[in-house]
């Protein structure tokens, strides 16, 4: 199927319907993202490094993980307090293989989930808040999820950033976080050619 994914899952409007295709792609997931040049983990490896300070056991919920491909940055720089949430059985299991969270739970961020509020130091949600798939009324409940004075990444296409309502989300909750870096756009995938623009938001609860 190659290439021919990305298209399927951002222009998928039934969640029914997508889930089935995620179930389709999930094994072959990760050899995608590798080949078309995910730039996500790298952006948020810079993050971490650069531009914001957590201890190696801050708890960390990754939203929307997949398949846990970002989160083996994480790993990597030898964070091991790690929740995932998605809400895709079929990407939890290889996501569970790779032994990188401490609990993974299966529910969509469109609504309120079932985690306890304020509990994460940082919240990571990158290629999720996109067409298709999560839209801006879940930047609610990320905030929620997030301690006082913890952190949140993330991934916004440029695209659909006004359009979809983003922009005017994030205006709206303005007095909820503090702005720590906005990057500048980069394509997500370089390696395809239908790939969108995204920018990287990264924000302080207050």
């Amino acid at each position: 199927m190659g290439k021919k994914w990305l298209n399927i899952v951002y222009k998928e409007k039934n969640s029914t319907r997508l889930k089935k295709h995620y179930r389709e792609w999930a094994d072959g997931y990760d050899s995608d993202l590798k080949d078309w040049g995910y730039a996500y983990p790298s952006k948020v490896k810079q993050i971490l490094e650069k531009y914001i300070s957590i201890k190696k056991g801050s708890k960390i919920l990754d939203a929307g993980c997949g398949t846990g491909y970002v989160a083996e940055v994480l790993k990597a720089l030898r964070y091991n307090n790690i929740v995932g949430i998605d809400y895709s059985k079929d990407m939890l299991r290889v996501a569970h293989s790779k032994k990188i969270y401490k609990k993974l739970v299966c529910e969509s961020l469109s609504k309120k989930t079932s985690l306890k509020g304020s509990q994460f130091d940082l919240v990571i949600c990158t290629g999720v808040l996109t067409s298709g798939h999560v839209g801006p009324s879940s930047i609610k409940e990320l905030i929620r999820l997030t301690k006082p004075g913890g952190y949140l990444i993330l991934s916004i296409s440029e695209k659909i950033f006004s359009k979809l309502g983003f922009k005017r989300e994030l205006e709206k909750r303005s007095n909820e976080f503090n702005y720590i870096k906005l990057s500048k756009p980069f394509i997500a995938l370089p390696n395809h050619k239908d790939s969108a623009r995204s920018r990287m938001h990264t924000l302080q609860r207050v």
